[in-house]
């Protein structure tokens, strides 16, 4: 049997975690030379409006980004199609197709750059917001499916979840992810806004943790936690910054998640869960007795609000039940299907 040849998983994540950074910083210098394409973008008009998009679709804008994207999106898959044949690396290394897959994301990072000074625009010329927010929600919602049999869904408790749903999601899950989170990166133009830079670093941290798909730490429950969690950040970043004082949907919405299902994959001390539970509600209170008001957010608060950080948790819980059993149904079908 020919010896498949294997990579330092530890330089792979120096690499990941290096290379991350260093993107946010050329993306944050290179920012100033967009500013003749920001002087013709059209006034925001509400939530379903994408404010950073030309006022209406270029040539050679939309040539790039489609041919860019697709190409991104089509070699994605080919190589996550070939990791799958793949043997196993040991723990602690990285095989060829992982090396590939960091190649391949790496260098289309950069050509994304590049096309976005040269002609600004990306997908969301031709696509709605809710395509791109729509398709993380889904992946988050996949994370907590695969997850319930580590760490539980409600406070460290296991849901009776459909075999064959979790199996199907088991399977299509990597290459669903890859579509997500490559779309999402070619729905933004590179801006250099702070919202931007930070949904940019952990679209990057995601194409990272996808190449490092079947080795040891694609599978670590503090890395997952940290990629589920880092969420709650970007969107109160994005809110805070834009003023559409959302700020505490997305902030306190998705630490209720933090702290009915993520936190009991990484911790065990009932002590320690009580103490981050108690945090978390000494942190609403306080948010919305009005001490955290216009003088930190530019947005005012009060109890009459405080229904919002049920909305996330309410959406994601709800989407696993729908996707579990939408997923078992296509399976029987599949399974049906074979059979005759």
């Amino acid at each position: 049997m020919e010896h498949q040849k294997s990579y330092s998983l530890k330089s792979a994540l120096w690499f990941v975690f290096g290379f991350s950074v260093l993107m946010v910083a050329a993306t944050w210098l290179v920012s100033p030379l967009l500013e003749p394409f920001r002087r013709t973008l059209l006034p925001d008009s509400g939530a379903a409006w994408y404010y950073w998009k030309l006022p209406k679709p270029e040539l050679w804008a939309s040539i790039s980004m489609w041919v860019l994207y697709l190409a991104h999106q089509i070699l994605v898959w080919v190589l996550i199609a070939r990791l799958k044949s793949e043997p196993r690396p040991q723990a602690g290394r990285i095989g060829k197709g992982n090396l590939l897959l960091l190649i391949a994301n790496a260098v289309f990072i950069v050509l994304h750059l590049v096309q976005t000074v040269l002609f600004y625009d990306a997908l969301a010329q031709f696509t709605p917001v809710m395509s791109s927010q729509g398709s993380v929600i889904v992946m988050l919602v996949m994370m907590l499916i695969l997850l319930n049999n580590r760490r539980g869904l409600f406070f460290g408790k296991r849901v009776s979840l459909p075999p064959l749903g979790v199996s199907m999601t088991q399977k299509v899950h990597g290459y669903y992810i890859a579509w997500a989170v490559v779309f999402t990166f070619w729905f933004h133009p590179m801006e250099g806004t702070l919202g931007h830079l930070l949904g940019f670093l952990y679209l990057f941290l995601l194409m990272g943790q996808l190449s490092l798909a079947r080795t040891s730490w694609h599978t670590k429950i503090g890395w997952l936690t940290f990629l589920e969690a880092f969420v709650a950040l970007h969107g109160a970043v994005v809110a805070i910054v834009s003023g559409n004082g959302m700020w505490p949907m997305f902030f306190f919405g998705f630490m209720m998640m933090f702290v009915v299902t993520q936190v009991y994959g990484i911790l065990r001390k009932k002590i320690a869960l009580i103490g981050v539970t108690a945090s978390y509600i000494a942190l609403v209170l306080v948010a919305y007795s009005g001490t955290l008001n216009t003088w930190f957010t530019g947005t005012s608060i009060g109890w009459s609000d405080i229904h919002q950080i049920t909305w996330i948790p309410v959406i994601l819980y709800g989407l696993v039940f729908v996707l579990v059993w939408l997923l078992a149904g296509v399976g029987a079908l599949l399974h049906r299907k074979s059979k005759q």
